[in-house]
């Protein structure tokens, strides 16, 4: 079976678009997303329409709950509270609801998806470090845990023979799976690794690998999208340069 995670899309027709033509051309048997399907970009009912209709299961993402009005969006930044409030006023009451819906994790056949982390994932805390892949490892039910969140794709591995979980940045070529694992997906939206194309993973589970994919899309038209919709200049000006 091949998997197809995409996760933190935040509002970006064209990334979103352009990587489920990709993921198509691949063959891809499911499709899954890790949240944050909307924040910060300027077309969040039709990314809600387009997961809704092509993935399989979809976990909550801190924006996600924010813009149903779940959770406080105190702690975000001014540019994400700003992108908060425009994107509550563009969602219609079911489309809020529907995200209000949606859980925090789901476990399937070999692996879990969460957006965060398992170590507490209604806080929504960053895996970025060892300690903190450490601590997700720990509540971890499945040999495999798919994450979002950090907009970073890394790879996090757990050999049982060292207390500080190595992990990989490298992920051009396919990574075999050994032992357990945390694989940060990377975003289809905003990624923030200094690559501006968009990112999912593939899961085979077969060949038993994982790989991050890469995608160009129409970067300058999702960018005139937000300036637009009179969205803050630094959230269309960051997407040119994946960070």
């Amino acid at each position: 079976m091949r998997y197809a995670f995409i996760a933190d899309i935040h509002g970006n027709l064209e990334a979103l678009l352009a990587v489920l033509a990709d993921l198509d051309r691949q063959q891809i048997s499911v499709i899954l997303c890790l949240g944050d399907i909307v924040g910060y970009g300027a077309d969040p009912t039709r990314c809600i329409a387009v997961v809704r209709e092509r993935a399989m299961h979809v976990v909550a993402g801190n924006h996600d709950y924010a813009a149903a009005g779940k959770i406080s969006c105190d702690e975000f930044n001014e540019f994400a509270r700003a992108a908060i409030a425009w994107t509550r006023r563009h969602l219609s009451e079911e489309e809020k609801d529907w995200l209000r819906q949606l859980p925090l994790i789901v476990h399937l056949d070999d692996f879990s998806m969460v957006h965060s982390s398992l170590h507490r994932p209604e806080e929504f805390n960053y895996i970025e470090s060892a300690h903190d892949a450490a601590e997700c490892f720990r509540e971890m039910q499945k040999p495999l845990c798919f994450v979002g969140h950090s907009h970073v794709p890394v790879v996090f591995f757990d050999s049982g023979k060292s207390p500080i979980p190595p992990y990989r940045l490298d992920l051009v070529n396919p990574v075999p799976v050994e032992g357990r694992m945390i694989v940060n997906v990377g975003s289809v939206g905003q990624p923030r690794d200094e690559d501006p194309r968009a990112a999912y993973c593939i899961y085979d589970s077969d060949a038993s690998t994982v790989e991050i994919r890469r995608v160009t899309y129409e970067i300058e038209a999702a960018a005139d999208k937000v300036r637009a919709a009179g969205l803050p200049e630094l959230l269309a000006f960051r997407l040119r340069l994946g960070r």
